[in-house]
């Protein structure tokens, strides 16, 4: 977690950070499982939601990555 000494703005970042692979996990699920603008993306849903899944995971992991050495 962040540090006491942390500045407002990373604070910010830090927590926007998470609410974007929140974001992205929930319309890869949309994409996958559900039929949620099917009109606009009749193709490769599955691969897009995929792609989405996989980026969210990268995300969380970079973002734990820089926390970690950023306490260090």
């Amino acid at each position: 977690m962040l540090s006491n000494n942390t500045s407002p703005l990373k604070k910010v970042s830090y927590y926007f950070s998470f609410v974007m692979v929140a974001l992205y996990i929930v319309i890869a699920l949309v994409f996958l499982f559900t039929d949620a603008a099917i009109e606009t993306f009749p193709v490769y849903r599955e691969a897009v939601g995929g792609i989405l899944l996989v980026y969210a995971v990268f995300r969380i992991f970079v973002i734990i990555k820089r926390n970690r050495r950023e306490e260090q």
